[in-house]
């Protein structure tokens, strides 16, 4: 796993480290936070509905036995960090490899409502799984607050599942 985590460190992630997936938490109520909260809710395939439930998560996070959760300042760094390790993964044999990004899709400027443009581009972000990222990173020994006032040091985290 060192490879992977010298990779996302070359890639601008601050702390990459491997997890017990067990500790991978998921929830009902981040979806509707989503729903409730997001601009680009039903807008973009990387976003719910067309995500998995936070249910259909859970079950393909019991299939792995290692996970990677990486840290970074810039959310638009996050999911292209997943993106690029998790191809890096299954070209190392890992076939099994998915990725998870932090926020909604930046790829394109609007969503083609078909389908996806660039598939090999983009990944969900964990929250739109159903991921619960706050209980998940401080799980795994980091700090994570909401924004107050706009000025805290942002954290953003991206997942990879191994196997």
């Amino acid at each position: 796993m060192e490879k992977y985590f010298e990779f996302l460190k070359l890639k601008g992630a601050e702390v990459a480290l491997e997890i017990d997936p067990c500790s991978i938490i998921t929830a009902p109520w981040v979806i509707h936070k989503c729903q409730f909260g997001c601009r680009t809710y039903g807008h973009s395939h990387c976003c719910p509905p067309k995500t998995p439930s936070y249910k259909q998560t859970q079950e393909i996070i019991n299939s792995y036995k290692k996970a990677i959760l990486f840290h970074s300042h810039i959310i638009t760094s996050v999911t292209p960090m997943a993106v690029e390790v998790e191809r890096e993964l299954f070209l190392d044999g890992y076939y099994k490899a998915i990725g998870f990004g932090s926020g909604p899709c930046r790829v394109c400027k609007q969503c083609n409502p078909d389908s996806c443009n660039f598939p090999q581009k983009t990944v969900p972000s964990m929250e739109a799984c159903g991921i619960d990222v706050f209980a998940t990173v401080r799980a795994n020994g980091f700090e994570i607050q909401t924004l107050k006032h706009g000025n805290e040091t942002q954290n953003h985290f991206g997942l990879l599942l191994v196997e």
